[in-house]
């Protein structure tokens, strides 16, 4: 196995040799390495990201069903039936389509892990907390989908992408962004930097608080006027249609005060998928518009 490492992003896109990757095989975030026909394979995805990807790497008729909230690439997905969402798949609809894999965001209940066992359906984690496990997760998905190459070209383009956005920040940063990503507000629930929300604004030219190990957490009005971020980042729409109204009671900290809120298109920003490079430039561009 070789590496294709970009320094700044410390990204490595793994590029097989012939003698380690077979056609019809990938390895998922679990660590579980997962086989599938090298021909007429059928997939189900009950992931939103996963199913961008899928699309992306020319995959169509393969995609034999796919989740409740699977709805890009609006054209293709409009054709595929759906299968019920994470916790509630339709297990009748899914053995009815007859899929050799199932792709799922994070490990399944077991009790329904065995129920799709008993059917002989693989299930393939696709959960990526960072962008650089995007990328593999990307590659891993190309070569359980017989399409390798299709893949470590999207993970290189994202990469190559990301890399430029990077440069160009540091080139004119003095310093990281303070930024609470706030993923609802009523109550205030935040991405940590753990997450691949919290990555992409750590590249993006952020600094995610708080500056804990947990993934996603509550946050009570008090921690958030202690922790007095520079920047919000939305992972929702305003819920009011206002934001200072959704804040009127942490008005003091400085992103309010400031008007330093940026409101990314959610579906790019907190889905694993191929756009959220689309919402990687335009964080940057928000938090260091002079860099570009």
């Amino acid at each position: 196995m070789r590496f294709c490492t970009a320094v700044t992003l410390s990204v490595a896109v793994f590029i097989c040799t012939a003698a380690y990757c077979t056609a019809g095989t990938g390895t998922d975030s679990l660590g579980n390495r997962v086989s599938i026909p090298d021909a007429g394979a059928r997939v189900v995805s009950l992931s939103p990201g996963a199913t961008e990807i899928l699309f992306a790497l020319g995959l169509d008729e393969e995609i034999v069903g796919i989740s409740d909230f699977c709805d890009y690439p609006p054209g293709p997905v409009s054709a595929k039936p759906t299968m019920g969402g994470f916790s509630t798949p339709n297990i009748e609809k899914i053995q009815a389509n007859d899929p050799h894999v199932l792709v799922l965001t994070r490990s399944m209940p077991i009790e329904l892990k065995h129920q799709f066992d008993r059917l002989g359906i693989s299930l393939f984690v696709a959960e990526s907390k960072s962008f650089e496990s995007l990328l593999l997760t990307i590659v891993e998905l190309g070569k359980l989908t017989g399409r390798k190459d299709e893949a470590v070209a999207l993970a290189g383009s994202m990469e190559t992408e990301a890399k430029r956005i990077v440069e160009a920040v540091r080139a004119k940063s003095t310093g990281g962004v303070t930024t609470l990503i706030e993923i609802w507000a009523n109550p205030y629930y935040a991405a940590g930097k753990n997450t691949l929300p919290g990555d992409i604004v750590r590249l993006a030219g952020g600094r995610v608080v708080p500056d804990g190990k947990r993934e996603y957490q509550l946050l009570s009005e008090e921690a958030i006027i202690n922790i007095d971020p520079e920047a919000l980042i939305l992972g929702h729409a305003p819920l009011s249609g206002d934001i200072a109204e959704d804040h009127r009671n942490v008005s003091s900290i400085r992103a309010i005060r400031y008007n330093k809120v940026f409101v990314p298109d959610p579906d790019e920003f907190l889905r694993p998928g191929p756009r959220v490079i689309d919402a990687l430039g335009d964080i940057a561009r928000f938090f260091h518009p002079e860099a570009f």
